[in-house]
């Protein structure tokens, strides 16, 4: 073909066989690709040509076992299509160009040193999902540490600690970054990883929205609020180290 067609169309096509089992079908088949593709502005030199050659067959006698007017109405509609394959569509439809998938910044379990103006902050990512919207939405925890001037090690992160409480068997994280793609996408300049580590089941016992730098400061600085706020030590959570 001429022209690469958009992958809906390549899927369609490839199915062929299956939709084409007689005759009947497949006029319905060709007839209902090429319209399709020229609503749209972009019909292919051999598809036209492979619908015009079924539709100058004329309209298949099978119709006449659906209705006794169907034939000849069907027939109609061929003729005009026919007419309209020949010519450009003057307002064809437009297509949405399809979306890139977007890969995640981030994996569930790496450590983050966050870098605000003169000291560090060590967070780490503890549930991705999938909005509704098909957006990528993501949940950091904050532990209490701050390091000057230089990044936090692993040790300094598990030996850290993070507010969280028990929820029977698991651990419910008090401490919550609820980011959206595109806003951690703006804060990657200040985010590096230092590691990774695999989590204990844990559930989310707070959401918060956030969006900026200055929301994670605020988190990790939150003072714990007695009998409400729990701290403990962040190596807790942590089953195994992934990579340091």
């Amino acid at each position: 073909m001429a022209l690469v067609l958009i992958p809906l169309f390549q899927k369609f096509l490839a199915e062929e066989q299956n939709f084409c089992t007689d005759e009947f079908y497949t006029e319905i088949y060709w007839t209902a690709v090429a319209y399709s593709l020229w609503k749209i502005g972009h019909l292919p030199q051999d598809i036209k040509e492979k619908a015009l050659d079924i539709i100058a067959k004329g309209a298949h006698e099978f119709w006449l076992e659906i209705d006794s007017k169907a034939l000849k109405q069907r027939q109609k509609v061929l003729d005009r299509l026919a007419v309209q394959l020949q010519s450009e569509n003057p307002k064809p439809l437009k297509v949405r160009k399809s979306k890139t998938k977007r890969e995640p910044h981030f994996k569930v379990g790496d450590v983050l040193a966050v870098k605000f103006e003169n000291e560090y902050g060590a967070i780490f990512l503890y549930l991705t999902w999938i909005n509704h919207r098909g957006k990528i939405e993501y949940h950091l925890a904050c532990t209490r540490l701050f390091t000057k001037r230089k990044k936090p090690t692993m040790e300094q992160f598990l030996n850290s600690k993070i507010a969280c409480r028990k929820d029977n068997t698991n651990f419910g994280i008090d401490t919550d970054c609820w980011f959206n793609h595109k806003d951690l996408g703006l804060l990657l300049e200040h985010l590096e990883i230092i590691g990774a580590v695999e989590l204990y089941p844990c559930k989310l016992w707070t959401l918060a929205p956030r969006g900026t730098l200055e929301d994670i400061y605020e988190e990790i600085t939150d003072e714990p609020r007695i009998g409400k706020l729990r701290l403990i030590d962040t190596y807790e959570l942590v089953k195994d180290i992934v990579r340091k």
